[in-house]
């Protein structure tokens, strides 16, 4: 097999149960890396437990060369709007709350320093004051996900997708994962948007 046959690998940080990059990994186009610190999540297809702070970019060995897409969704809970949230209950209290960004500024760093062609940062609504600084605005809002990145145009809308509230499963050591399971609508749709793109040496600034 070529470099030019070889298939485009994609990169899933803080992956979870992988929802993000679930449309990918049964395509044989596609070579799916799942990166995730929870020992539970071990037997989710294509990931590799260990801590997203240790990894070494250059680790990535001869794939780096043909990274596509990298994806991260940090843990969303410090910046909940939820009522327990860590965030709310510092608002009851009449504290300041700063909720800690080092997990979404290493994922940033990766970014940086493997430069694939299309990257996104998916969190919740309330992280955007706090990742504006980071991240800018956000490059795309869908219901109670919200992404920043560089990628061409999803067409998608709310309505398509459930409610993190339908996805809850209240007595499970996984549920902060189920409520954050990225829809199977939502990675399709980020897909068809990537494989669509057409302007193989060029991405719009508007992206």
């Amino acid at each position: 097999m070529t470099a030019i046959d070889a298939p485009k690998l994609m990169l899933d940080l803080y992956a979870g149960f992988g929802g993000q990059s679930e449309a990918f990994v049964d395509d044989e186009n596609w070579d799916v890396l799942r990166i995730d610190n929870n020992p539970l999540l071990a037997e989710v297809p294509r990931m590799r437990i260990m801590d997203i702070e240790d990894l070494d970019p250059v680790n990535i060995g001869p794939q780096r060369a043909r990274i596509e897409y990298i994806h991260a969704s940090p843990p969303c809970h410090a910046f909940s709007l939820g009522f327990h949230a860590p965030k709310a209950v510092a608002s009851r209290r009449g504290e300041e709350y700063n909720p800690c960004t080092k997990l979404v500024e290493k994922a940033k760093e990766i970014i940086d320093i493997l430069q694939p062609r299309f990257w996104s940062i998916e969190n919740v609504r309330g992280s955007i004051k706090h990742l504006r600084p980071i991240l800018g605005e956000p490059t795309l809002i869908v219901g109670a996900y919200v992404y920043w990145g560089r990628f061409p145009p999803v067409q998608i809308t709310a309505a398509e997708i459930p409610k993190k509230s339908q996805k809850d499963k209240r007595h499970s050591p996984l549920r902060s994962n189920y409520r954050a399971l990225i829809p199977l609508k939502l990675s399709q749709a980020f897909k068809d948007a990537i494989e669509t793109q057409t302007r193989i040496n060029e991405t719009p600034s508007r992206w």
